[in-house]
């Protein structure tokens, strides 16, 4: 008897760490994967469902008014088209607290940061380069970059 009920607490002990270990889907990620993709990732790769739901966040940022003289030489964002993953309507406005860059058409290279315009507002979004993100990911989870 004994035997069975540390053999049944171990398996509800196994079955809660299993739970909490269970990445959770950003549902802004929605917007640029099908919810097919996103269940497979969260099953099959769920750091990258991690990684993706941290981008969501901090893999971009508002230029500093420093960059304002460079406003001219920048390229529109866009939305992008969720069917196609070509580029849609331009973005007019940034909604502070309701920025998804899911939505957005951008390139990210690896080792530089890319600055669009927004719309005719005079706000320039930049993204951190792939190099960046992944340094930063890695650190807020104790992994080395080396």
């Amino acid at each position: 008897m004994d035997k069975k009920i540390v053999i049944l607490l171990i398996a509800m002990m196994l079955s809660g760490i299993s739970y909490a270990q269970t990445v959770q889907i950003d549902p802004r990620l929605e917007k640029a994967y099908s919810q097919e993709q996103l269940q497979r990732m969260q099953k099959e790769t769920p750091i990258i469902i991690e990684l993706l739901n941290y981008e969501l966040d901090y893999s971009w940022y508002i230029a500093e008014p420093e960059m304002q003289q460079k406003i001219d030489d920048l390229e529109y964002l866009y939305y992008k088209d969720p069917e196609t993953g070509e580029k849609a309507g331009m973005v007019q406005s940034l909604e502070k607290g309701k920025v998804n860059i899911a939505e957005f058409y951008y390139s990210r290279p690896y080792d530089s940061r890319s600055f669009y315009r927004v719309g005719n507002t005079g706000t320039i979004i930049g993204f951190y380069s792939n190099k960046e993100i992944s340094e930063m990911f890695n650190a807020t989870k104790g992994y080395s970059n080396e």
